[in-house]
């Protein structure tokens, strides 16, 4: 489910702010009317009320992450209030790594650093950036290797 692409109306909820109950509410009744099995919410980085909220209603949460020291250091903070509200399943993917590095190691490095498991660790892809969100990855590429991480990610969120 989108939200705006217009600017002004960006910019109005930006200025203005918005109704964090409502949306909670929209939330609940989205998955009862649609009668989902599973609502994946993606929230910009960083934690704000629309973040938090998201955090703290979630039964599962995946925390995405490149490997730089700015993302690591972000998301020790998300990986901490994530505890602090008690989010009963919590994994970590590491995204765009360089395929130069040793995945097996970045996977040992974060789950020390987070004491978190990582569900997957995604190369950099030509791929997808060719894609640049004109799609949805998993159905234009369903054999490449970052379709089969996301489909055992999905599995470790919904087991």
């Amino acid at each position: 489910m989108p939200s705006s692409i217009k600017a002004g109306e960006i910019t109005r909820v930006l200025r203005e702010g918005y109704d964090v109950g409502l949306l909670n509410d929209g939330f609940h009744k989205l998955v009862e009317e649609l009668n989902l099995d599973v609502l994946i919410i993606d929230t910009h980085p960083g934690l704000n009320e629309e973040t938090l909220l998201s955090v703290a209603i979630s039964d599962a949460l995946a925390i995405i992450l490149r490997p730089d020291q700015q993302d690591f250091q972000g998301t020790a903070v998300t990986v901490e209030v994530a505890r602090k509200l008690d989010v009963p399943k919590m994994v970590l993917i590491v995204n765009k790594a360089p395929t130069s590095l040793d995945f097996d190691e970045v996977k040992v490095q974060v789950e020390s650093t987070y004491n978190t498991e990582v569900a997957a660790i995604l190369p950099h892809s030509d791929e997808m950036m060719i894609l640049a969100g004109r799609g949805v990855f998993v159905t234009e590429y369903p054999d490449h290797p970052i379709s089969k991480s996301l489909a055992s990610v999905a599995e470790t969120l919904t087991s």
